[in-house]
């Protein structure tokens, strides 16, 4: 199974997942036996950079990256010094700190590359994660307040996404096409929501900067509403109230919602391609449990707890508005009931065999 892309969470998860709901007011813990897989192509992966030498060169483990703090005024030397940048400073974030420690346990790497575009792309099989270095030199990059912070943020969301990685996999064996589309925006809102609420934690330690940096970002508007409900009601970050409304602002946002859409039904395209059966999507229905799980926190706190059933009744979480993407979604949902034979696109098994027979 490939992943194309930062925002592509689809994958295949066989793992035996135990999840314990414990009543209004109180947590929700999920745990997973199994550690699922997705491989992308990482010899596909442009290298823009010749003089990267080795992988042995250009990719570290996380635990020796944590091992080498550097100052928030460091000078950098290469990608090794602006990735342990990172890691200093999210360290002093409750949840980036779970975060890390989990990728440190689990052995991940974690390299610096040009994506072309994209944010990151992560390789489970391999453990690999890799940034996009915005097409810039280590120099460059380190002297950029501006792509430093990009990268940190990028990190976070990283983190989060191997985070769900683990626990979830992907959906596409469980549920239909439509279905997957409103899970895969869940877990793409619940990356800008954590990231966030990681940064806030950061401006809590006088790391301002990145804050000022997160508000002048294209989640700008959910980093506003969120420190506005704290504002408003200080114990609001504690009871999950804040990023309860923080995930809904999420969905205020068209262009948000039209580009996930677009990067999950190409997705969808992908493994209709590759597959050998005719529907190889599952056909459940997500239950309210499923949806409220993806917001469960590394402190085992879940912020949509309670919240699942509007997420599957209200047409705003669900509903396709983009002509685009609507009609990609019926395509996709007809190839998924048609029977194609020679070209021709048939309903009616019998039929088709009637017309272009079988040879024994």
């Amino acid at each position: 199974m490939v992943r194309k892309s930062s925002t592509l969470n689809a994958g295949q998860t066989r793992s035996n997942i135990h999840i314990e709901y414990f009543g209004e007011g109180a947590m929700m813990e999920l745990r997973s036996n199994q550690m699922q897989k997705k491989v992308i192509d990482c010899a596909a992966l442009p290298n823009a950079f010749p003089y990267l030498l080795s992988e042995s060169e250009t990719q570290w483990y996380f635990a020796d990256l944590c091992n080498n703090h550097l100052d928030i005024d460091f000078e950098t030397r290469n990608y090794k010094d602006i990735l342990s940048w990172c890691i200093s400073i999210l360290e002093l974030s409750p949840s980036a700190h779970l975060m890390l420690k989990e990728a440190n346990e689990k052995d991940w790497q974690i390299t610096l590359e040009d994506l072309h575009g994209g944010d990151y792309c992560i390789d489970v099989e391999q453990k690999l994660l890799i940034l996009d270095n915005n097409a810039l030199d280590p120099i460059t990059l380190g002297r950029s307040n501006y792509f430093k912070n990009v990268t940190l943020v990028t990190m976070i969301k990283a983190l989060r996404d191997i985070w769900q990685e683990k626990r979830h996999g992907g959906f596409d064996e469980l549920y239909s096409p439509e279905h997957i589309l409103l899970m895969e925006r869940v877990r793409a809102a619940d990356l800008d929501v954590v990231s966030i609420l990681t940064v806030w934690e950061l401006r809590s330690e006088e790391y301002s900067d990145i804050w000022r940096h997160m508000i002048g970002s294209e989640v700008g508007d959910m980093a506003m509403a969120f420190s506005g409900y704290i504002e408003r009601d200080p114990s609001s970050l504690y009871n999950g109230q804040a990023l309860n409304s923080t995930f809904k602002q999420w969905f205020r946002c068209s262009k948000r919602i039209d580009a996930c859409d677009h990067d999950i039904l190409e997705y969808l395209d992908d493994v209709l391609t590759i597959s050998d059966v005719e529907n190889p999507f599952g056909k459940k229905k997500p239950a309210k449990l499923n949806l409220e799980i993806l917001s469960c926190l590394p402190d085992k706190t879940a912020y949509l707890q309670g919240f699942g059933a509007e997420i599957l009744s209200n047409p705003i979480f669900s509903s396709v508005d983009n002509v685009i993407n609507q009609t990609h979604l019926f395509h996709i949902m007809y190839d998924l009931e048609a029977i194609i034979i020679e070209n021709v696109p048939f309903r009616d098994k019998t039929l088709a065999r009637k017309i272009f027979p079988v040879e024994d």
